[in-house]
Order: structure tokens, then C-alpha cells, then sequence
């Protein structure tokens, strides 16, 4: 699993720490449901990746994406995980004093192998 989160220069320091150490945990928790190995998710497979938005981008003062590995059972509730995912982050950042706006993305992926020949 992996998150990329975006934020705009006025995010205080205070808010991304609250981020670092939370979002493991809700990403996780979000994501664990019933299925097999592919649907186990501990705080310690989410990576994360923080970038400073250019001075330019328009939108949210915080943007995350995460990217998860599909199955049958997430793909069902995509909107539902997304939503519940938002809302653990609003909690978050709001718990931290500081009101931002926020969007969240879940984006659900086949990984699979790809096989490649010389002609």
C-alpha cells in the first residue's frame, strides 16, 4: 500500500506529523477486510510520500492518494473505504487545531507480472 500526500505551503509542520504518525494506522484500518492474504493490511505496509505542492497547483490544501491492492470485496465498497478513510483524516487534521481543506483518493489496482520476450 502506498499514499502520496500533497500538501500546499501553509500546512503547518504539526499537521503533516499527525499525518505521518495516524495515517499507517486509518489506511490500514480502512483497507483490512474479509478475503485472504490479499486483504490483510498492517500499519507497516503503507508507505508514505510526502511532497510540497508547487506554488501554482489549485485545489485541496491536502491531496492523498493511496494505492491499494484490488479485490472483490474492496471494489464492492470503493466509495464506502474512501469516505471512512476521509473522515479518520478530517478527524486528524481538525485534532491538531487547524482547519484544511482535504481530498482523499483511493485508487485499487491489479498488480500482477507482465512477461516480456526478445522478438
Amino acid at each position: 500500500m502506498n499514499a502520496a500526500i500533497t500538501y500546499k505551503s501553509h500546512v503547518t509542520s504539526n499537521v503533516l506529523d499527525e499525518l505521518a504518525r495516524q495515517l499507517p494506522s486509518i489506511i490500514a484500518d480502512a483497507l483490512h477486510v474479509p478475503g485472504g492474504r490479499l486483504a490483510i493490511v498492517t500499519p507497516e505496509q503503507v508507505s508514505l510520500e510526502f511532497s510540497e505542492a508547487s506554488g501554482r497547483d489549485v485545489g485541496a490544501d491536502l491531496r492523498i492518494m493511496v494505492f491499494a491492492k484490488n479485490n472483490d470485496f474492496r471494489e464492492s465498497n470503493e466509495n464506502d473505504l474512501a469516505k471512512e478513510i476521509l473522515g479518520k483524516i478530517l478527524a486528524a487534521v481538525t485534532n491538531a487545531g487547524v482547519d484544511y481543506s482535504v481530498d482523499v483518493r483511493l485508487y485499487l489496482m491489479t498488480i500482477g507480472a507482465a512477461e516480456h520476450s526478445l522478438g
